[in-house]
């Protein structure tokens, strides 16, 4: 996997802060003998440096001899070891507590499907004669399951090692935990709009499963965000800043936020002369501006805040209409209305037959999650009313007993509801398919409790989970622009194309490489592009000779007239079989082997 080196590198610096200093990463690439893995295991473990048992930190010694390669054995790893923990005199008081204990030596092996089973079988069974003095521990990376060691390492060489499994997390498991400590926080200003946070998401599930290319997107649409002009400089969560901003915004600043899609929709809603102010008045766009960015402020932390109280209330839902992450619920939110999807409806369908205790639970976490919030954020009143709401509930479903809900039913029972008396086969018929009919059935105390509290909590929701794109200027917060894809996404053979037949598209030189038409060649243009263009229009088989003429002719124009054949330029001919030499990499053509002297060419069309 692309985090695969990343997962291994952590693993070791967490080793040697906690465990032993010191540590070996061992690649197959490097280790495809046991002479090469014995030199590069005991390389790292020697000539990096030495511990210090009264610090407790490795210590590197620049003055110190550096051994060879060929001086690299376990005799010498042996003797480095025992008199790195060898006694020494005691000069301080202080260190006479401390006791000089000896560190394993840990050596990590991330890729063990690769390695090559007999050098793995050697290295085992010699270590196992020197563990008595030089205390090992492995740690095999292995990608597919256990049953693969025991096939690799037959029962002489698995019998001489203590195996103990434990897994590394899904990769879903870190994205999460990255976006809700980094990217669904009160101080994180910028926000992916649906568009981009569904592709992101995308490549992710069902591409790459990379955490750090993950990351990489997100720093991508950042850069693409914050270029679009200085009207991006306002997103930011510090109100002084944004006024400072503001008063330092010129003219063409300005005309940069009035280019923003929303600001059409502010203008035709606007009145007749407000809108000759918003399109003619700085000092006008200004004040609106301000106004409608603390707006957009004050709906992203409630966004993040009621998207947790949501998802306490139905990640354990049966099948999680909704999902069972906080990037589930993000991904709808900012993509449309979620209070009309019927998932969100469904949900608060399935909270309707939640009972006394797990409504309990829900409602208390929910309150736990709000309270700090509160603290912190003194003037979020309605959240403290919303918080009040639910402590109300709450107290009244603990004050609740099933006496009240016996009391209830006989409240509501009467003459309508209730089949009593003798009644023939036609009175009961008509009595029972009048209750079927019934929608609006009577309710205990209990039920009457939880519709109230479902209807509060659908009620918040649907007020403040609401679409971004409702917001006037919320592209300055919200990325949306979804032709990010064409560049994190390429298309290469496309892009190889219109490298080489339009070279200009990519260089953008002033002049040389230019062309009025695709079709059209330069003699300016690099040789690969020239020996391409030619190429697109041959056949199946291209004669090389006659591609080698068409290419002197470009390069080289002679009298057309002149029957006798060209004299070749030897670094001309030279040009030419390197650039077809770099098509044949890039896999355009390949060599014939019907004729020697012909080409096949593999690809058809632009």
């Amino acid at each position: 996997m692309p985090d695969h080196g990343a997962q291994f590198l952590t693993l070791s610096k967490q080793i040697q802060k906690t465990i032993s200093p010191h540590v070996a990463c061992l690649s197959s690439q490097n280790c495809q003998s046991i002479k090469y893995l014995m030199e590069h295991m005991i390389n790292q473990f020697i000539n990096k440096g030495e511990y210090s048992s009264d610090e407790g930190e490795l210590l590197v010694d620049e003055t110190k001899v550096q051994y060879k390669k060929t001086q690299l054995t376990l005799p010498v790893l042996k003797c480095w070891y025992e008199d790195l923990y060898k006694e020494k005199p005691v000069t301080s008081p202080k260190k006479i507590r401390i006791k000089n204990k000896r560190k394993v030596l840990v050596v990590i092996i991330p890729d063990f499907e690769s390695f090559n089973s007999q050098v793995l079988q050697k290295f085992i069974l010699i270590i196992s004669w020197y563990i008595k003095v030089l205390p090992f521990v492995f740690v095999l990376g292995i990608a597919t399951s256990l049953t693969t060691l025991h096939m690799s390492l037959p029962y002489q060489v698995s019998s001489k090692i203590s195996v103990q499994v434990f897994n590394s997390q899904p990769s879903t498991v870190y994205l999460n935990n990255i976006l809700d400590d980094l990217f669904f926080t009160l101080d994180c200003p910028f926000q992916l709009g649906g568009k981009v946070f569904n592709l992101f998401t995308d490549i992710f599930l069902f591409y790459d499963l990379s955490v750090n290319n993950f990351i990489q997107n997100i720093k991508y649409a950042m850069a693409e965000h914050f270029c679009y002009g200085n009207a991006m400089a306002l997103c930011s969560f510090d109100k002084k800043k944004i006024t400072q901003t503001l008063t330092k915004f010129s003219h063409e600043d300005f005309e940069n936020v009035r280019r923003l899609i929303s600001f059409r929709k502010l203008v035709e809603n606007e009145s007749y002369e407000n809108r000759i102010k918003l399109l003619t008045d700085d000092e006008y766009l200004k004040i609106v501006l301000e106004e409608e960015i603390n707006k957009i402020i004050k709906y992203i932390r409630r966004l993040h805040i009621f998207l947790k109280c949501l998802l306490i209330m139905v990640e354990d839902l049966p099948k999680a209409p909704l999902g069972k992450q906080v990037r589930e619920l993000y991904s709808v939110t900012v993509s449309k209305n979620i209070s009309k999807t019927p998932e969100y409806k469904e949900c608060f369908q399935l909270l309707g037959f939640q009972s006394k205790e797990e409504l309990s639970v829900k409602l208390s976490k929910v309150i736990d999650y709000l309270s700090p919030l509160i603290n912190s954020h003194s003037k979020q009143n309605k959240i403290k009313d919303f918080v009040n709401q639910l402590n109300t509930f709450l107290n009244n479903m603990n004050n609740f007993n099933m006496n009240d809900i016996e009391e209830a039913v006989l409240e509501i029972e009467n003459e309508d509801n209730v089949i009593t008396g003798q009644m023939d086969r036609k009175q009961l018929k008509e009595k029972l398919l009048r209750m079927s009919k019934q929608t609006d059935k009577p309710l205990n105390k209990y039920e009457r409790i939880r519709k109230d509290i479902i209807q509060c909590i659908k009620d918040t929701m649907d007020k403040y989970l609401i679409e971004p794109n409702t917001f006037y200027f919320h592209e300055i917060f919200f990325f949306n622009n979804i032709s990010i894809q064409n560049y994190i996404i390429g298309a290469h053979r496309s892009a190889i194309h219109n490298a080489l037949n339009d070279p200009h598209y990519y260089l953008q030189c002033a002049s040389c490489c230019e062309i009025p038409n695709n079709s059209a060649i330069k003699l300016t243009m690099p040789d690969i592009c020239i020996a391409y263009k030619l190429h697109l229009e041959c056949g199946k088989m291209i004669n090389l000779y006659d591609w080698l003429q068409a290419f002197l002719s470009i390069l080289d124009p002679a009298d057309v007239d002149n029957e006798s054949r060209r004299e070749v330029n030897p670094e001309l001919q030279a040009r030419f079989t390197q650039a077809v030499a770099e098509l044949e990499y890039l896999g355009f053509v390949k060599s014939s082997k019907r004729k020697a002297d012909h080409v096949t060419r593999l690809t058809w069309g632009g």
